[in-house]
């Protein structure tokens, strides 16, 4: 009897169906850290009456009715709730471009400062919005309102703050009882800034400790300042607490302002003039109760990077987001906010959409000598805190007939989700393949850049922790992990081309579910997969069809429980067959899935090696094994006519053995027994059916 081992044959040889190709938009490049976990969802491109040519300079949100209203010369109301923004109604007519707006949710309506007058919008639930009362220059004609904010902490009365300026050379902030609006009545009062003090613009609302920021309207021959105010109990007006320069540094102003009432800190960005564009600089405050505040750290962002007006924070998650205005096309930039007193750390950018319209804009080329700007301009911003997203309100970019390019533009921040991939790498500095990482070796709050080939663009993004989550099946890596690896934005991991047909990555992760209504779309990313609400594994093939949507494959004999350990195995042929396509399968906690079993991933792809793992979400991943195919005969023995087979693979899973009494084509192979691996992916098989058999050729697979 002769025995032949071999390695494992592709278990789709008999094909009933080729499936179609797919080229699909951009979302995981690589390498990925450079974006973090931040994704551009798409925009809503408004229908706008024609003599309505302005940006968005003023918005505002309701998040817990989930709408936004942005204003240009027309007040616009949107939909948070649908996948994509949508336009709810036409516009409502405020006459001019507001610089700021502010909602009073519980009260059903916004505010919307346009030159010296406001104008209440009212929100109708779920209806268009409509034109409510207006105060026609309350404070006089001369005292421009650059930003408008709301207290409805209580329920007797609800109070708007309005800081207006005059010929950018001092201010006042007035407080009005919304109860009382539009009357003059309404007006209680005012605190103006005293000398030394500058022209106000942008602020922010701390209702923790009942006080409002202010930063300097435009640039000025003295440091920018951040002006404090309380904002006086009940009827009584506000006061001015003191100022705070920001740095000794002259012709700043002061753009998107943040606070974290939390942890007692306040962060803004510096804005400038053309002398200063793409200097920024972001700056960290102490709030310091009803005190003045004082300057505990700043730091520069990037070459060419500035002009944020815009800022969006979350402190519980410890990072805090700017968007700029002119740079070409915008961008989205990731901060994390260390403890204490320390600077903030730049982590991460998103581009917005690179190309709008070719035709050169009515004042020539961008600076980058281009005719085409993209999607430029960031004007406002709004942050939804139940769904976790930005909303950019842009300005017009090209100066063309209508329709303009009024756009709201969505945005996904660094949201609580799970998603791994295989993409190709063009890297020759990669990890040899077999290949395992299962984080024992690392102490607790270890960071794991640069160490046994894991990257990311910030060191907080993979950090070793301990394993707090239990999992009753094998692992991939003998007994269960005490350290995994925190994600927290994007991750990887580079591998060597397998030499073998096949390759194999099994490794643990904690499901969290996918819950952006919109699922990703990928590029350049042959494979990937991520858990939906109904704790099914999807995965991603670049092809449509089977898939439903947008080429996303949910595996319905899957069942996964939220936040819990999971055992993800996939073994992927890299080898095109005839067809120019190549597969994958999978296994969930060491069982295969048959609905559907097979995938076949484009032709198109050009994609015939493993370069990178990618860990993009806030998760935790276990072991990681990645091998060339792992199933195998190691050998044999013969014992009183029987034969002894010895075998290796996964460990854990089921495996196959198969037999043959020839190799003449075609093989009639026949499975003879399926046996699970060991923890150390050890297993055998006793075959008692050799008599007869002059020679027997045996090989081992996944079922």
């Amino acid at each position: 009897m002769k025995l032949i081992p071999l390695m494992p044959f592709p278990s789709h040889l008999h094909r009933t169906r080729l499936l179609a190709a797919a080229c699909l938009s951009l979302l995981l490049p690589g390498p990925l850290w450079g974006q973090a976990n931040m994704r551009r969802e798409g925009a809503l491109t408004l229908t706008q009456t024609v003599d309505d040519t302005k940006g968005f300079y003023g918005a505002t949100i309701d998040a817990s009715n989930g709408f936004a209203y942005f204003g240009s010369k027309y007040v616009y109301k949107v939909n948070l709730a649908t996948p994509l923004p949508t336009q709810v109604g036409a516009g409502v007519s405020i006459g001019r471009l507001p610089f700021s707006g502010a909602m009073d949710a519980p009260a059903g309506c916004a505010y919307f400062a346009v030159g010296s007058s406001l104008y209440q919008i009212l929100a109708n639930g779920t209806n268009a919005a409509s034109l409510g009362a207006t105060m026609i220059s309350p404070f006089g004609s001369s005292a421009y309102i650059t930003q408008v904010l709301v207290d409805n902490t209580d329920p007797a009365n609800h109070y708007l703050y309005a800081m207006t300026e005059t010929s950018v050379t001092n201010s006042a902030l007035y407080k009005i009882a919304l109860n009382s609006f539009p009357s003059s009545s309404a007006v209680l009062g005012s605190a103006s800034t005293t000398l030394g003090q500058p022209a106000l613009g942008y602020g922010v609302i701390d209702l923790t400790n009942k006080c409002a920021y202010y930063g300097t309207f435009t640039p000025v021959a003295q440091p920018p300042q951040l002006v404090k105010f309380a904002l006086g109990a009940g009827t009584n007006p506000p006061a001015n607490l003191g100022s705070l320069n920001l740095e000794t540094g002259t012709n700043r102003s002061v753009g998107g302002i943040a606070l974290d009432p939390a942890n007692g800190y306040g962060y803004c960005c510096s804005d400038g003039d053309d002398l200063l564009f793409g200097h920024a600089r972001v700056y960290k405050w102490a709030l310091n109760g009803t005190n003045s505040p004082t300057l505990t750290a700043f730091v520069d962002m990037h070459t060419n990077e500035g002009y944020c007006h815009v800022a969006a924070i979350r402190p519980a998650q410890g990072l805090l987001y700017f968007s700029s205005d002119l740079s070409y096309p915008a961008y989205v930039y990731r901060f994390r906010l260390p403890p204490g007193t320390n600077a903030p750390v730049e982590t991460g950018n998103l581009a917005l959409l690179g190309t709008t319209n070719t035709v050169v804009p009515a004042w020539g080329y961008n600076p980058t000598n281009q005719s085409n700007w993209g999607e430029v301009f960031t004007r406002s911003m709004v942050y939804d805190p139940v769904r976790d997203f930005i909303y950019i309100g842009r300005d017009y970019t090209d100066q063309q007939v209508q329709p303009y390019t009024d756009q709201v533009v969505k945005v996904a921040l660094d949201r609580n989700e799970m998603l791994v991939a295989l993409t190709p790498d063009g890297a020759t500095t990669n990890n040899a393949i077999p290949y395992a990482e299962s984080f024992a070796s690392y102490t607790n709050g270890f960071d794991l850049v640069n160490t046994n080939g894991w990257q990311a663009q910030d060191a907080a993004m993979a950090v070793v922790g301990t394993n707090g989550f239990a999992y009753a099946g094998a692992y991939p890596i003998a007994g269960p992990p005490a350290q995994v690896l925190l994600v927290n934005g994007a991750v990887t991991n580079r591998f060597s081309a397998p030499a073998a047909t096949n390759v194999a990555v099994d490794l643990m992760v904690q499901a969290q579910y996918w819950t952006d209504p919109l699922p990703p779309v990928l590029t350049n990313t042959p494979f990937a997969f991520i858990v939906t609400t109904n704790g099914h594994l999807a995965v991603w093939n670049e092809t449509n069809p089977p898939a439903a949507g947008n080429g996303w494959t949910p595996l319905l004999d899957t069942s996964i429980a939220s936040n819990q350990f999971t055992r993800v195995t996939v073994e992927a042929a890299y080898n095109r067959d005839v067809n120019g396509e190549y597969y994958y399968r999978v296994w969930v906690n060491g069982t295969a899935s048959t609905n559907p079993q097979t995938w076949y991933a484009s032709a198109a792809t050009n994609q015939n090696q493993l370069g990178d793992v990618v860990a993009q979400g806030c998760f935790a991943l276990g072991d990681l094994v990645v091998t060339p195919p792992a199933p195998g005969v190691t050998g044999a023995v013969r014992t009183n006519g029987n034969m002894n087979v010895a075998c290796t693979g996964l460990p854990g899973l089921a495996h196959r053995v198969w037999g043959a009494a020839s190799l003449a084509p075609p093989i009639a192979w026949v499975a003879l027994a399926t046996n699970a691996a060991g923890t150390n992916g050890v297993w055998t098989f006793t075959d008692t059916n050799t008599a007869g058999y002059p020679q027997k050729f045996y090989r081992a697979s996944l079922p």
